[in-house]
C-alpha cells in the first residue's frame, strides 16, 4: 500500500497513524496471534519463526509451516533466538562461538508484517560467553516510547541487571536486583525467566529469610529504572520443588505454582503492584490432565507453563516439558485433550504477537 502513491506512503508512515493502528490492534476482539520458532534439524541449527492465531490451538487444528525462506532466522538475519514480541517488533538474538577473541552476542529488532529490520545492535564480547546464560526480557516503556531489552546475569553473584534502549543503542548497567537471583539449572531460567507486563520486568526468586526460603516478586520499572517487591499470593511462603512464576493472561498479571504435588493453581493481580489484590483463578489436579506429576524421565519432574486462556476463561492452553505436544484444559467440562501439531515447536518459547507498522528504524 506504500508503494501505491507518495501521500498512502506519507500516510501510513506517520508515527500517530501508527500509534492509532496498534492501538486498535492491541483492543481489537479478535485473538492474538502467537509466535514460536522450531528447530528443522538440529544439526544444521536451522531456525524458523511461525505465527499463527490462536484459535487454532484452541479448535486443535494442525498449524501450517511457512515455506517462506524470509522466515528463517538463521539465514539472512544472522539470528538463533526469539528474545521477545513487543507492540509487533520481535527482539532477535545471535551469537557466534568461534575462537575466544571473536566470541561475539547481538541483537536485532524485526517487525515480520512490514518485513523491516534493524541493523545488528548492542554488540558484547566476551570471551567466555557468559551472556548465554542470561535471561532477556524484551519490553517497552510507555513514559519515554522506548523499546528496551532487559539482561539478567543469572551467574553473577550480585544479581547484575543491564539494560539496552533501542535508539541509544548502548548497553548500561543499573542498580544489582536487591538480592541474587537464584534458579536451580540454566533450563529453569529459561522456562521461568522475566515477564514484560505494562511497562515493568518481573522477576520471582527466593531470599532468605531466618533460614527459610522465601518466595518474592521483583518489578523492574523501565522508566525509572528502580524496583519494587511484593509478595506472591496468601498462602504460598516457602519454596516448592517446582519453582513458581509469573505470566501473562488475558492482559493480566499472573502468578501460577505446583501445589502438594497435586494441583496447578493460577492466581490473577487484579491491581498491579498490589498484593493483596490476588484472587485465585484456576486451580485443577495432574490427574484431570492425565499426568502425574510424580512421572519421571531421566530426572525430569513434569514442569507446566501456562501460554494463553481463553476470552471466556474456560479453556487454558499449558506446555509441558515432558511431552512435545501442549495441553488444552477446559475445567467447565473437566476435559484435556493435547495437540496434534508436529513435535518441533519450542512450546516454552512462545510468546503473544499482534501485527503492527511500528518502525524498526
Amino acid at each position: 500500500m506504500k508503494s501505491v502513491c507518495k501521500k498512502w506512503k506519507t500516510l501510513i508512515s506517520n508515527p500517530s497513524f501508527i500509534k492509532i493502528h496498534l492501538n486498535r490492534s492491541l483492543s481489537s476482539q479478535n485473538p492474538y496471534s502467537y509466535l514460536l520458532y522450531f528447530n528443522v534439524s538440529p544439526l544444521n541449527c536451522k531456525y524458523i519463526f511461525i505465527p499463527f492465531p490462536v484459535n487454532h490451538l484452541l479448535e486443535n487444528n494442525s498449524i501450517t509451516l511457512l515455506k517462506d525462506p524470509y522466515f528463517r532466522l538463521t539465514n539472512d538475519k544472522d539470528c538463533r533466538e526469539v528474545v521477545g514480541s513487543c507492540n509487533g517488533l520481535v527482539c532477535l538474538r545471535g551469537y557466534t562461538l568461534a575462537d575466544e577473541d571473536n566470541r561475539f552476542m547481538w541483537l536485532r529488532f524485526w517487525n515480520p508484517a512490514t518485513r523491516t529490520i534493524s541493523d545488528k545492535l548492542g554488540f558484547l564480547h566476551d570471551s567466555n560467553c557468559h551472556w548465554l546464560n542470561w535471561d532477556f526480557v524484551f519490553g517497552y516503556d510507555n513514559s519515554t516510547n522506548t523499546y528496551k531489552v532487559v539482561a539478567l546475569d543469572y551467574e553473577g553473584i550480585d544479581g547484575q541487571v543491564r539494560v539496552f534502549s533501542f535508539g541509544d543503542n548502548v548497553w548500561r548497567s543499573i542498580q544489582n536486583l536487591p538480592v541474587a537471583a537464584k534458579r536451580s539449572s540454566y533450563m529453569e531460567s529459561r522456562i521461568y525467566g522475566g515477564v514484560h507486563f505494562s511497562s515493568t520486568v518481573n522477576w520471582v526468586t527466593t531470599v532468605s529469610n531466618d533460614n527459610v526460603n522465601q518466595v518474592v516478586i521483583f518489578s523492574l520499572d523501565l522508566g525509572t529504572e528502580t524496583y519494587t517487591q511484593f509478595l506472591p499470593p496468601p498462602g504460598y511462603e516457602k519454596v516448592a520443588h517446582v519453582i513458581p512464576s509469573v505470566c501473562v493472561l488475558t492482559n493480566s498479571f499472573c502468578f501460577y505454582h505446583d501445589y502438594e504435588a497435586t494441583d496447578f493453581v493460577i492466581w490473577k493481580m487484579e491491581e498491579f503492584g498490589n498484593e493483596k489484590s490476588w484472587s485465585q483463578i484456576l486451580k485443577f489436579s495432574y490427574q484431570n490432565l492425565g499426568m502425574n506429576y510424580k512421572f519421571e524421565l531421566g530426572r525430569v519432574r513434569l514442569k507446566l507453563k501456562p501460554l494463553h486462556l481463553s476470552k471466556n476463561h474456560d479453556t487454558v492452553v499449558l506446555a509441558n516439558n515432558v511431552e512435545d505436544r501442549l495441553i488444552l484444559y477446559n475445567w467447565r467440562t473437566n476435559g484435556a485433550k493435547k495437540t496434534r501439531i508436529i513435535n518441533e515447536m519450542r512450546w516454552f518459547s512462545m510468546n503473544n504477537y499482534v501485527e503492527s507498522l511500528v518502525s524498526t528504524s
